[in-house]
């Protein structure tokens, strides 16, 4: 075997971090040039890094007896060099000219690989693609109108379905690996001479076209690749952390925080957005959206930045069902059909708070200031205890209230029902509370869930919002209600970590 070949494969592989005593490694072999070429790499570095090299051939079903005799060369040839080999059938049906084929061949023959990843424990699975594959796989990326995610290419390492993908040859050429290969025997897919799907016809007509006008052409398109992609994952880097910031999700609800988005780089927002929208449709669609379909497109990244720039109220209708709608503070993804919430959650029952205005109770004897009484509702902690206003400061109608004794005998903590009234704190008159939190500008997903405090259809506290005038400080005693957790319509800081 050529040793220059080897040694370009095994700097990958140490690389990559999956060559180490111990290991294994599993080859996806088709029977190709390319793949039988890294067969016998890899098997030149076996005894040397005391590594286990196993191989496992798909065939798909869709080429007849030629299909079924590529397994046959591929068992022979692993006997022959001692490697244990699998042989999955994927049964598809349809041949070679059906619309899709490609694709559905492709996520027959991963999902069959992963389950053999899985079944040996393998620390990787080892992908034959080379050098003008992956200019294949840019060009094809460019006319879709890719951005540096797409055009940075196949990565040399990358993990999918929990399984680490390892392609040791992206830097070498199919000249060299059949150079590599000198006159031992492979297969011969006749497919591939033939223009059926996109990626032959990139190599057939257009790649050689490039090649015309300068040789290199593969390797400089797989070197732009290589500098696309350093540039990604560092933007991407950035992204996940601004993400990570930015992001509510606790359901219902599945929105991100404007503000830092805003104010970071486009190139950094806008993939935090294809993130978001990639999981929500996720979570939507489930396995019905495969993962390059869970991506959205171009057009869809671009519409959704600006999206966070749009008045509030503004819908972006997406794939899957999905639509994407502009809040005043958040940016919030949603279903489609009635913009119901990604995951419903059951409207929590009312508590009532009557028990807290007798002598007595839990929340009294805290009146000097020591801990308060908890509850736990809707997710979130409500402190609760008698007010002070010698020691206590007063509320800011927000975070905290005060209910005066009387009305608390007959107030629940609940969210909104229809018909709901608030006569808002300074207002001479009430008016409905849909109009009011209109009027306060609250993002529409939020407003089911606004814990509220009521007396009958009489709304007092809209926690994080205001309060009504009925709890206006006087020398009656009152009840103290603080939330102590985050309430996401209510403005607080965000760290911007993207820039």
């Amino acid at each position: 075997m050529n040793e220059q070949f080897v040694a370009m494969v095994e700097a990958a592989l140490q690389s990559a971090g999956v060559l180490h005593a111990g290991g294994t490694l599993l080859l996806a072999l088709s029977g190709g040039a390319d793949s039988v070429a890294l067969l016998y790499a890899l098997c030149a570095l076996r005894e040397k890094h005391a590594v286990q090299v196993c191989a496992a051939h798909v065939e798909h079903g869709l080429r007849g007896e030629a299909s079924l005799a590529d397994a046959r060369f591929c068992e022979a040839l692993c006997v022959r060099l001692a490697v244990p080999c699998t042989v999955d059938h994927a049964a598809l049906s349809g041949g070679m000219d059906a619309a899709g084929t490609e694709e559905h061949a492709r996520e027959a023959r991963y999902r069959l690989l992963f389950a053999r990843a899985d079944a040996c424990k393998a620390d990787a699975l080892v992908l034959a693609h080379h050098q003008d594959d992956q200019a294949e796989t840019v060009l094809a990326h460019l006319v879709r109108g890719s951005g540096a995610r797409g055009l940075g290419g196949m990565r040399m390492v990358s993990v999918r379905a929990g399984v680490t993908l390892v392609r040791p040859m992206l830097s070498i050429s199919k000249a060299m690996i059949l150079e590599a290969l000198a006159d031992e025997p492979y297969r011969m897919d006749e497919s591939n001479a033939s223009p059926l799907c996109q990626r032959n016809r990139l190599r057939l007509q257009v790649l050689p076209l490039l090649c015309a006008d300068n040789p290199r052409a593969a390797a400089h398109i797989a070197q732009s690749a290589a500098l696309l992609a350093m540039d990604d994952d560092y933007l991407q880097t950035r992204a996940d952390a601004l993400l990570e910031a930015t992001l509510l999700d606790a359901p219902p609800f599945y929105c991100l925080v404007k503000a830092p988005l805003l104010a970071a780089a486009p190139a950094i927002t806008v993939r935090v957005l294809r993130t978001f929208a990639a999981a929500g449709v996720a979570r939507m669609a489930g396995a019905a959206a495969q993962a390059g379909e869970r991506m959205p497109s171009a057009d869809e990244s671009l519409a959704l930045l600006a999206l966070l720039g749009a008045p509030q109220g503004s819908t972006l209708n997406l794939t899957h069902g999905l639509c994407a709608l502009a809040g005043k503070s958040h940016e919030h993804l949603l279903r489609m059909a009635g913009g119901a919430p990604l995951c419903p959650v059951k409207t929590p029952s009312p508590v009532g708070l009557e028990g807290f205005s007798k002598p007595g109770h839990k929340g009294d004897l805290k009146a000097d200031g020591a801990a308060p009484f908890m509850v736990e509702w809707l997710g979130m902690a409500f402190a609760i205890r008698r007010f002070n206003p010698k020691v206590d400061a007063p509320p800011d109608g927000l975070r905290s209230v005060v209910i005066p004794l009387p009305l608390l005998a007959r107030c629940q903590l609940r969210t909104a029902r229809a018909g709901d009234r608030i006569m808002p704190f300074g207002a001479k008159g009430g008016k409905l509370l849909r109009r009011y939190l209109t009027d306060h500008k609250v993002d529409a997903p939020f407003r089911p869930m606004i814990p509220l405090v009521c007396a009958g259809a009489e709304v007092l506290w809209v926690a994080g919002i205001g309060a009504a005038e009925q709890t206006r400080l006087t020398d009656a005693p009152g009840m103290l209600l603080t939330v102590q957790s985050p309430l996401p319509w209510l403005a607080e800081p965000v760290a911007a970590s993207g820039e």
